[in-house]
C-alpha cells in the first residue's frame, strides 16, 4: 500500500529525486534556507522519515526580505522555520477549497489554490513552473516570501515562567535556587511545570530550601519536570515513557485529558522561545529522591 501511495506521488509531481529533503535543497541552489536550517538545528530532523513537505523560500525570497540569520537566537530560527514545514504530503492538485494546515511549529498555515500555484497566508506563492517536487521523505514546494507565524515568541521558558508569576512564582524561585535558570534558558525542552498550589504540599518537607543540601534536591526534582525537546500536547500519546534530566521516565496517560505520572496537566501548549510548558497541578516526584536527601 506505501508503495502505492508513492508512486502516485510520484507521478503527480513535477519530478522524483531520490534524496532527503535537507539533500536537495543543499544540492539544488537554496543556500540561504540550507544553512539556516542548520545553525537551527533542524537539518538532521528533515532526513528523517517524514514524510515533510516543506515550503522553501528561495535564495532571492531570504534577500528581498533582508533576512539576517545571525540576527535571530537558534530557537527563534527553529521557529520560523517550523512554520515553513507540514508533517504530511501537500500537493498542489490535492488544494481545492481553502484549508487550514498545522505546521511544525504548531500554528496554523492557511493554504489557497491561486490558479495553478498555491498562496500561503495570503501572500508567500509556490512557485508555478516548479513544484511539486517528490524526495524520498517529503515534497518541497518553493516559494517567494519568507513566512511569519502569527504568534512569534520572543520569551524563553523561564522568562515565561516569570511572567506568570501568578501560577509559578514558586517554580521560579526553586529554579534560582537549584541553579538550573541557565538550564532551561539554554536548551529546548518540554517543561511539566507545577504550580504554587502542587509546591505548597512539598514546603517545608521535601523541599526545604534551610536542608544542608536543599540545592541537590532541588535540582534532581526540578530536572524530573523536564524532557528534552519540546512536545506538544498532540503529540504526547497514551503509555508514553518521556525521559527527563533526572535520568529516569514520567509517565504519560491520555484520556479525557493528559495526566504525567499522578499529575494533571491543567493548562497545555504554553509556548515558549526554547520549548513548551505544560502546567500541572501535582509535584512529580522521582522516586530516589528520598535516597537522595537523605545523602545515601
Amino acid at each position: 500500500m506505501k508503495i502505492l501511495i508513492f508512486s502516485c506521488l510520484v507521478v503527480v509531481g513535477l519530478g522524483f529525486e531520490d534524496k532527503t529533503v535537507t539533500q536537495y535543497l543543499a544540492d539544488n541552489g537554496f543556500t540561504t534556507l540550507s544553512a539556516a536550517l542548520s545553525t537551527a538545528g533542524l537539518s538532521s530532523a528533515l532526513d528523517g522519515s517524514g514524510p515533510y513537505t516543506v515550503f522553501a523560500p528561495t535564495n532571492a525570497a531570504f534577500a528581498a526580505q533582508g533576512f539576517n540569520i545571525s540576527a535571530y537566537t537558534r530557537e527563534q530560527l527553529a521557529t520560523v522555520l517550523k512554520y515553513h514545514v507540514i508533517a504530511k504530503f501537500v500537493l498542489v492538485p490535492m488544494v481545492t477549497t481553502p484549508r487550514n494546515e498545522t505546521t511544525l511549529e504548531q500554528q496554523a498555515l492557511l493554504i489557497e489554490k491561486a490558479g495553478s500555484s498555491l498562496l500561503l497566508n495570503g501572500k508567500a506563492r509556490v512557485d508555478s513552473s516548479n513544484n511539486d517536487i517528490i524526495v524520498n521523505n517529503g515534497v518541497i514546494q518553493p516559494i517567494d516570501t519568507v513566512l511569519s507565524p502569527p504568534v512569534f515568541v520572543t520569551h524563553n521558558i523561564y522568562q515565561v515562567l516569570l511572567r506568570e508569576d501568578t501560577k509559578f512564582n514558586d517554580l521560579s524561585l526553586a529554579l534560582l535556587l537549584s541553579g538550573l535558570v541557565s538550564t532551561v534558558e539554554g536548551s529546548e525542552f518540554t517543561f511539566f511545570a507545577p504550580t504554587d498550589a502542587a509546591f505548597a504540599v512539598y514546603k517545608d518537607n521535601l523541599l526545604n530550601p534551610a536542608a544542608p543540601n536543599a540545592q541537590h534536591i532541588y535540582q534532581e526534582v526540578l530536572k524530573y519536570h523536564l524532557v528534552p525537546g519540546a512536545r506538544h500536547s498532540s503529540e504526547l500519546r497514551n503509555g508514553q515513557k518521556l525521559y527527563t534530566l533526572h535520568g529516569t521516565p514520567v509517565n504519560v496517560t491520555v484520556g479525557a485529558g493528559v495526566v504525567i505520572n499522578n499529575a494533571n496537566v491543567i493548562e497545555a501548549d504554553m509556548q515558549a522561545s526554547n520549548g513548551v510548558i505544560h502546567a500541572i497541578d501535582k509535584l512529580l516526584v522521582p522516586q530516589d529522591i528520598y535516597q537522595i536527601a537523605s545523602g545515601n
